[in-house]
């Protein structure tokens, strides 16, 4: 049984409700951090097949071992690719697209809306788990018309992760800078009382009043937040 990081624990949280929702299907992981969730996907009955796929043949084979090892090599397959490039979405996929920069998420999703039909990929889901610049990723995602499911948050050695569940909506809206900045769903949860994400936020508070010295953006969202004091 593989035991899971609190941050691979929130994806994969995030990946079971994506499934729960869609009825049983495969796991697309993009960038598959050893093969550890696909495995534990598999091992749970969350997916009944899974695909990872790496930018480098290292790292594709440290997924091949885990999955070969736990017994799953007939219902996993890994390819050495970028991002979903060579992928072939189905209806009821579950794309996990994690560990990475925010502009390589960006990156990878423009090619696959580029790639694949409106209709498609309103029968898939996305969990979304950027390393930085999530506000940018927030920005392209409402701009592309993905309609925020869920967003969560973790804290894992010390730091806070954001994983976001999508599901794709075709019209595109805008959020603004304070939606854009600390999470249109994690402010109502925050406005609620989760005690986690309003830490969140209190670490936001101080990064951001760095940061908008020279983002107008970030400056905006702080500002509005200050002026409702929202909780």
């Amino acid at each position: 049984m593989i035991n899971l990081s609190s941050r691979l624990k929130a994806i994969y949280d995030q990946v079971g409700a994506a499934r729960k929702e869609l009825g049983p299907g495969r796991v697309i992981d993009v960038g598959s951090d050893h093969g550890l969730l696909a495995v534990s996907c598999l091992e749970n009955g969350i997916a009944e097949t899974v695909i990872c796929t790496e930018i480098n043949e290292g790292p594709a084979e440290h997924s091949k071992d885990a999955l070969k090892e736990a017994g799953f090599e007939d219902r996993s397959q890994v390819l050495v690719t970028d991002g979903l490039d060579g992928v072939k979405l189905q209806k009821g996929d579950v794309i996990v697209i994690a560990g990475m920069g925010g502009l390589n998420i960006i990156d990878i999703l423009s090619r696959c809306i580029g790639n694949e039909t409106p209709e498609l990929l309103r029968e898939v889901r996305f969990v979304i788990q950027p390393q930085k610049s999530v506000n940018l990723v927030r920005k392209f995602l409402a701009g592309q018309g993905f309609v925020f499911d869920d967003e969560s948050v973790c804290t894992d050695r010390d730091f806070f992760y954001n994983i976001m569940r999508m599901s794709y909506g075709a019209q595109p809206y805008e959020l603004g800078a304070y939606k854009e900045c600390y999470g249109m769903l994690l402010i109502e949860k925050a406005v609620a009382g989760d005690e986690l994400v309003r830490s969140y936020f209190d670490h936001l508070d101080e990064v951001f009043s760095i940061r908008s010295r020279s983002d107008r953006v970030v400056r905006d969202a702080l500002e509005e937040r200050q002026r409702y004091d929202y909780f």
